[in-house]
């Protein structure tokens, strides 16, 4: 690891100052992710901003039927928090499918979701691949066992956060403070970028920029469902996961729904055409399974990960007969 320096500022204002004025600084939350890629040369900062001592950032709050989530706020605290439970309880089901509670209780809301890829090429020191500014992907030639199947291109990262795809489902924003402290409401739905966009960074924020909180409306009284599949049942990220929302109507018929699948694309993929194909209908059997079907089509699995398009149909499937009560 190289020498940097390090500053702990007490205020988001300063925060914001101290990027701004160091072009090569990088901001640290719980340090999870951004440890990892310092000790493997991944990336060298010659500052290192530290939020420990922004109190102001950790927090869970209910105000007129919104939750504001402060972007230092614990994985952990989402598992068991009062107003997360029952105003967004799809958010506490991910939570707690997170990593080891260890890193529960170090890794912070917004660092979980603004991780880097685990892409082993772009983790790999001595790889130059795209996303590091080299000319090519690697997996496409390479190993590619748990890459894109949906979105993929020219890069084909998955996103590996277990808690942007349930945010994106729950319809979440995050609020962005700019070095001119400025702050600005960004939907998750806007806030990804794909490879296709941009092949180095993952999210529209700018150098400086610092997500302060997310607010995501309530959920409370909607059915949902979160699976997650895994090689491992502790400390893994996802091969696939679902996050599914459902609004049914007296009749049984589904008013409205979400379908949000992670581990499969470079962002958080919205099956639009899933969710959309259940509205009007009731659950039953003939449902799920065109809604599944819908959920991968278009895939294009590359050689080694064609298993994620039938485990992805096989996800969704389960997840929304969990929503009917299965």
């Amino acid at each position: 690891m190289k020498r940097f320096s390090f500053a702990a500022p007490a205020s988001v204002r300063e925060a914001v100052q101290l990027l701004a004025a160091h072009e090569d600084a990088r901001l640290m939350a719980g340090g999870v992710d951004l440890v990892h890629e310092m000790k493997r040369g991944i990336r060298a900062p010659s500052l290192v901003v530290h939020l420990c001592r922004v109190v102001q950032l950790d927090g869970i709050t209910l105000n007129d039927g919104r939750l504001e989530i402060g972007a230092l706020t614990k994985i952990g605290a989402l598992e068991s928090n009062e107003a997360v439970l029952e105003h967004a309880p799809l958010l506490a089901a991910a939570a707690r499918e997170v990593a080891t509670p260890q890193l529960r209780a170090m890794g912070t809301v917004a660092g979980n979701i603004l991780q880097r890829p685990q892409c082993w090429y772009y983790r790999d020191p001595d790889s130059f691949c795209l996303r590091k500014g080299g000319e090519h992907c690697h997996a496409v030639a390479g190993d590619n066992r748990y890459h894109a199947i949906l979105g993929g291109g020219p890069c084909h990262i998955v996103c590996p956060s277990d808690l942007a795809p349930p945010l994106l489902a729950l319809g979440a924003s995050a609020v962005v403070t700019a070095p001119d402290e400025s702050e600005r409401t960004v939907p998750l739905s806007e806030l990804f970028v794909g490879p296709r966009v941009d092949p180095h960074n993952e999210h529209v924020l700018a150098h400086g920029e610092v997500v302060t909180r997310l607010v995501l409306p309530s959920s409370a009284g909607l059915a949902n469902a979160f699976l997650k599949a895994r090689e491992r049942t502790a400390w893994d990220f996802a091969l696939s996961s679902v996050s599914a929302l459902c609004d049914t109507g007296p009749d049984g018929a589904v008013r409205s729904a979400r379908l949000v699948l992670g581990g499969v694309a470079p962002n958080p993929w919205d099956a639009t055409e899933a969710a959309e194909s259940l509205v009007g209908r009731p659950l039953d059997d003939d449902a799920i399974e065109a809604a599944a079907a819908a959920s991968v089509r278009g895939a294009r699995p590359l050689r080694g990960n064609a298993y994620k398009v039938e485990l992805t149909r096989r996800l969704v499937r389960k997840a929304l007969e969990r929503l009917r009560g299965d």
